[in-house]
């Protein structure tokens, strides 16, 4: 039952992901919302991969590489290098990641070592780069790289 509900969140994810994904980010709104959903994909991500599911942990991949992708557009359009190229790094570690899992018997540590090496070095770099502020006040786009 247990592992049922953990596919069924996982799905409902991905889905929610994907929704997203398939759209623009038009608006703020539209950017939080992509955030949020990235945030939950890749909590999902190291927890599947914790448990084993490399199934489920390839759903998360692919929430993710969809929102990316979407990322990937913005900030092209956004004439803002930097970041295209984060989301670019960011692409080819799922892509990575999503061959290992793939593997007949996945490596489980090496395979959490690349979701944390994403996570790492792909969100945190794009945060550090974009964002400011903390849990407490909340975050936002630096001054200087506010796209909206």
């Amino acid at each position: 039952m247990r592992r049922f509900t953990i596919c069924l969140a996982a799905a409902l994810i991905a889905l929610a992901g994907a929704a997203i994904a398939q759209g623009k980010i038009a608006t703020l709104a539209d950017h939080v919302a992509l955030m949020k959903s990235n945030a939950q994909a890749n909590g999902g991500l190291n927890k599947a991969v914790g448990s084993g599911d490399f199934g489920g942990a390839r759903m998360q991949v692919t929430t993710l590489r969809q929102n990316l992708t979407t990322l990937q557009t913005f900030w092209m359009e956004k004439k803002n290098a930097d970041a295209v190229k984060v989301v670019k790094e960011g692409l080819g570690r799922l892509d990575a990641l999503d061959k290992m899992l793939g593997a007949v018997a996945p490596d489980q540590v090496a395979a959490q070592a690349a979701a944390k090496e994403f996570g790492g070095g792909t969100c945190g770099a794009c945060h550090k780069m974009l964002r400011e502020g903390d849990a407490q006040t909340g975050f936002r786009f630096q001054a200087a790289a506010n796209p909206f």
